[in-house]
């Protein structure tokens, strides 16, 4: 049943008992896995800001990514998936885990990492555990590996003795500026049609919306969320990007036959019509835990900018 006072989009499971430490957050550290990536780099960052104690798994601490991290005030464990014992001494005194794992994993490996980084955390009993899955998660499996590996973890966090909330952020703002995607060419593919919604999130926000979550474990604890910043249409996409860039920018859904050929993109889209991607997140909510939550234009205006700059290949432009 969903928890007083929370979107439709967040489900309660019952949370399990934990070792009853109500302050112990305030002095114990959070350990961060992908803190050198996108994800676990905003909820690293975030967290250090909000004055939480970092401990970040890094497979080469005297990369710049890693050096900037302890320079900003993580505590460093060289370490990698594979390496069980070092994880489980890592989880050695601290209050959370952030688990996320990278997009280029296999199915079979993001499933096995995933589960074994859930074991630990439950067997070293912590007080709370957050995994980032995918907002394409739904109750039912889709047959497509890269989507099914998320809930196989979900479910399989579910069955532990270990208070955990599984954030589904969904499409990342920073998806739509890569190149390949037609700003090159003055429009903007994507995968709904021009009169349908998609829902958005800057990367950025996750970590503020990670970090407000680890700070409120007895709301939290046992919650699914879909995650996001902003729910726009395809024609909302295309005045965004054309009061930024300064020049028009259209916007088009991928042709049918581009969507039959690729069968992730086919399934998104489908998603995205009726299935997980379409249920709406309660962006007050999402307010309420970041009180700076960027909107779509507020990111391409902002962070985003020097993106969209690049992949328009106009370096003198105004935008």
């Amino acid at each position: 049943m969903p928890s007083s006072g929370l979107a439709k989009t967040v489900y309660m499971d019952s949370p399990c008992p934990t070792r009853g430490h109500p302050m112990s957050h305030d002095r114990l550290p959070i350990l961060v896995f992908g803190a050198t990536g996108r994800q676990g780099g905003s909820v690293a960052r975030a967290l250090l800001k909000a004055g939480w104690p970092v401990r970040a798994l890094v497979p080469d601490p005297s990369k710049p990514a890693s050096l900037a991290l302890q320079q900003a005030g993580a505590e460093l464990v060289r370490g990698s998936f594979e390496e069980t014992a070092t994880i489980e001494d890592a989880m050695k005194g601290i209050f959370g885990v952030f688990s996320v794992l990278p997009g280029n994993l296999s199915a079979e490996d993001e499933v096995r990492y995933g589960k074994t980084i859930a074991d630990l955390a439950a067997r070293s009993r912590i007080d709370h555990f957050i995994y980032s899955s995918g907002a394409s998660a739904g109750d039912k499996l889709t047959g497509v590996p890269r989507f099914d590996a998320k809930p196989r973890i979900e479910e399989h966090i579910r069955k532990l003795p270990l208070t955990a909330t599984i954030v589904r952020p969904m499409i990342f703002m920073e998806m739509l500026v890569r190149p390949g995607f037609g700003l090159e060419d003055r429009r903007l593919l994507s995968l709904i049609r021009p009169d349908h919604a998609i829902q958005l999130i800057a990367v950025e926000d996750i970590g503020k919306i990670v970090a407000a979550t680890f700070a409120d474990t007895a709301r939290f604890g046992g919650v699914t969320m879909k995650i996001a910043g902003d729910r726009l249409t395809g024609h909302d996409l295309a005045a965004a990007f054309t009061q930024v860039a300064g020049e028009p920018i259209v916007y088009a859904r991928f042709a049918d036959d581009v969507l039959a050929a690729n069968a992730d993109l086919a399934q998104m889209a489908s998603s995205l019509e009726d299935g997980p991607l379409a249920e709406r997140v309660d962006l007050n909510l999402m307010r309420e835990l970041n009180p700076e939550l960027l909107s779509f234009r507020s990111w391409l205006a902002g962070s985003g900018r020097a993106a969209l700059r690049a992949v328009l290949r106009k370096p003198g432009a105004a935008v």
